[in-house]
Parts: structure tokens; sequence; C-alpha cells
């Protein structure tokens, strides 16, 4: 049996092709997203997805994340006394997933197609690979993001020359395809990202601006947070990131030394913040388009793909950049898988 599997910064997800139709497989909890999480309990023992994601609080010291960031580089990721190579630690990822869909499914897995970045490198590629490799699975190909998202929204289907702008910002990595179609053959004209944008570089931001802003920076007098510390403050700025998805504005508040410090933030306020990541979203698009020699004013669509095209403030980029709504009729964590 062969599975499709996006392989995330934050979340991972895998899907099947079942009575006709793509079927997202749920984990062990009846969940679609896996996060990408690693961690060793006190005993040594492996934890993966959300029973690690819960102790990077708890025990960051033994718990790791982003670090599909570090694939095909030489960084280890210490947990604890040992060290891990990113592969290994997405290796464990994967093969979480791969249990998961033979309990679903009933059978066994062997085989996966693992969607990577279009702006991976051929080191990354080859780091994927092997952490399928370590995970028990045969890995069939590496299918570029923006084309798995293509083809989720039926991209392939249009029937009639079109062309095409797939907008994928996740947890840590932007990608912007640009894909055209022409007498039933998908073409990719040009891609163009940034690895190390995504949004947990808005999650960073909020911690920063939040020590500043509500007078924490000032109380630690040039201490620094413990570890615990920070991984509680920055779960408290990725709450406050996904409610600025549904509200106009939010409260970040915490703890600390007996006193609680808090800080209102709005979107205006955020999008003024967070101006220099925008730009940095716009920098690919414009180089995508350049090189793809099209005008925004040429493309038949936007699509956007990503949890985090959730953002009100990156949708109303997407819409300021080329005078329209992006299409946005599938989940944006589901549709790479």
């Amino acid at each position: 049996m062969i599975i499709g599997i996006d392989l995330g910064t934050t979340n991972s997800l895998a899907a099947c092709w079942r009575d006709g139709q793509a079927h997202i497989i749920p984990n062990a909890l009846g969940e679609h997203l896996t996060p990408s999480c690693v961690g060793l309990d006190e005993d040594g023992t492996v934890l993966v997805g959300r029973a690690a994601r819960e102790r990077l609080q708890t025990h960051p010291n033994l718990t790791a994340a982003v670090f599909k960031r570090y694939m095909g580089s030489e960084k280890r990721i210490k947990l604890g006394k040992r060290e891990f190579r990113p592969e290994e630690l997405s290796a464990m990822v994967l093969r979480a997933l791969k249990e998961d869909a033979e309990h679903f499914l009933g059978e066994p897995v062997t085989e996966a197609i693992i969607t990577v970045p279009a702006y991976f490198s051929d080191a990354q590629r080859k780091a994927t690979r092997i952490a399928g490799q370590l995970a028990g699975l045969k890995v069939d190909r590496l299918l570029n993001e923006p084309t798995a998202a293509a083809l989720a929204y039926g991209i392939h289907e249009a029937g009639q020359e079109s062309k095409f702008l797939v907008f994928d910002f996740g947890g840590g990595t932007f990608d912007v395809s640009i894909l055209e179609l022409f007498e039933g053959v998908m073409e990719v004209r040009a891609s163009a990202g940034d690895n190390f944008l995504g949004g947990e570089d808005f999650v960073t931001l909020m911690f920063d601006s939040f020590l500043e802003r509500s007078g924490l920076q000032q109380q630690l007098a040039g201490k620094a947070l413990e570890p615990r510390q920070v991984q509680r403050l920055r779960d408290e700025a990725e709450r406050v990131k996904r409610l600025l998805s549904s509200q106009t504005k939010a409260t970040m508040q915490i703890q600390f030394e007996g006193k609680e410090f808090s800080w209102e933030i709005d979107e205006d306020t955020l999008t003024t913040m967070a101006e220099p990541l925008l730009q940095r979203l716009r920098t690919p698009v414009e180089r995508a388009l350049r090189d793809a020699t099209i005008r925004a004013s040429e493309l038949n669509s936007v699509v956007l793909a990503g949890g985090a095209t959730r953002m009100p403030i990156v949708r109303k980029l997407v819409s300021r950049m080329f005078g329209r709504f992006p299409a946005v009729n599938l989940n944006p964590d589901e549709a790479i898988a």
C-alpha cells in the first residue's frame, strides 16, 4: 500500500486513495494533524506527536520541534544526553504516520510519496529520502508541495490553457510556484521561496514584542527566561496568533514570579510589527513572476496552502498583491496531503 505524506515543519499528516477519492488518515487520537515533535521521557522512550508537543513546555531539554528547517545540514539536535540528526527525528514522525496508516487501512504500508518545499536543495531532498528509509518506507517519489496543492485544487482538470500561482505558507517554510496548464500538461514555470520563513516566525515576533511591551523585559533585569518559561510564552503567542485569525484583537498574558504581565494586540498592530516578514513574503512572489515572465494580471487563479495562510494579514497581503481574493475552498492544513 502506498500513502501520501505531508511532512511539515509544525504538523504532519498522511492521506490515501480509496474508493475513488482521497482520504486524510487519522492518527491514534483520531486527529488529522500530528505535531512534528519528538521527545524522550525519563526512561528514554521515544514520544512523537501530541505526547511530545505537550512536553515542550515542561521538558524542553528532552523535546524537539521545527527540525525540518535543518534537513540536509550537519546540525545535531540534543535530547537529554542523546544527539539526533534532523532526518532521524523526521523518520520518527514518518514512522508514527506509517503505523497510524496501517491501523486505519488494516494492511501493511510499504511505500510513500512525500511532499517537500519546491525550494528544497538536493541535500534536503536526499535527507528526506533517508528519513523515509529509516522509517521503513520506500519513498516512491518526492513531490513539490505547490504541485501537490495544485493537484488537490483540481488545476490539472481545468480543461483549458490556464496559469496559476500557488502560495504555500506553512509553519516553517514558504513556497510560491507558478504553474501553467496547456493541452492537459501541467508545467511548473517558476518557483521561489524561503526555507526559513513560516508561521513560527510570527510567533517569535509576538514573543519578542510581548517581552518589551508588557514590561516583562524590564522585570527580568537582564536575566534570561528559563527554557520552560520560554516555551510557555511561545505557546501563549501561538494561542493569540490563532485567535487573531477569527477576531480583531486578543490579549497575551503570563504569570511570572507571582505577577501577571499582559499585552493587548490587534490586527493593525500586528500588521505594522510584521511588515519585515510580509516583505519577505512579497519578494519570492515578485521573483517567481519575473522568472516566469508573467504579470499578476495574467494569472487565472491564486491558490493558498499551508496553515499560516489562515492569518488574515497574509490573506489581505495576497489579495492586495493580485487584486483578487485567493482560492481557499480547501482546508489549507490538509490540501498538500
